[in-house]
């Protein structure tokens, strides 16, 4: 066989076989991203996540905590927050979800993604911006009879909460009222002091001698 020609058969046998290499090589990258895509899948199916719903406001946010410690409970259970507020509920323990009862009218809200036939596990997030006043009741489905129940009340304005001192017509009662019972208790201190003192001095200094004598 002359040079030329072997030089030219061993040329064409390099070739292929890295036109082979090459091809494999491929199919191996090919199964490595399927499967990689496969994973994501898995992932999302959990219910573990963050459903932003109609949340991803700039306003205000408030939390409130699902299943704490596995109780049966959202915390807080009533919230009250003023129009553009962003809520988030937080998964703290396992399959919950969040399921509107009665919203105002004209709002848009549908409770965390799927409810009331998907709940979710610890770790999940779902966010909701509440922008139309008015009171919005949800319950978690699976757990509805236990008294996992809740509410979202949105206002103009935010009441002042807590146990700090309260205005005279905060109180319920008018205020000619409480002014009537201010004056009977007085009264009643009053009287409480002149019996005291009569007792413990005895008779009044203005009362005179009852008995007569020659």
């Amino acid at each position: 066989m002359k040079r030329r020609d072997f030089l030219r058969a061993t040329g064409g046998s390099g070739a292929a076989v890295a036109l082979g290499s090459g091809a494999a090589a491929g199919q191996q990258e090919t199964g490595t991203a399927t499967g990689t895509s496969s994973g994501t899948g898995t992932s999302a199916g959990t219910g573990t996540g963050t459903d932003t719903g109609g949340g991803g406001g700039s306003g205000p946010t408030k939390e409130v905590s699902v299943g704490p410690g596995g109780s049966l409970v959202f915390d807080p259970e009533t919230l009250e927050v003023t129009p553009g507020t962003t809520v988030t509920w937080v998964w703290e323990s396992d399959n919950h979800n969040v399921a509107p009862e009665s919203t105002p009218e004209g709002a848009n809200w549908s409770g965390s993604d799927g409810a009331p036939n998907t709940t979710y596990n610890t770790g999940h997030e779902y966010s909701h911006t509440f922008e139309t006043l008015g009171t919005y009741k949800y319950v978690c489905t699976p757990h509805a009879s236990a008294g996992m129940v809740g509410s979202i009340e949105v206002v103009e304005t935010l009441s002042s909460g807590g146990g700090g001192e309260k205005e005279l017509h905060d109180l319920g009662v008018p205020i000619q009222a409480h002014w009537v019972g201010v004056a009977t208790i007085l009264m009643l201190f009053v009287t409480f002091v002149f019996t005291f003192y009569t007792l413990k001095y005895g008779e009044s200094p203005n009362t005179g001698n009852t008995g007569g004598g020659e």
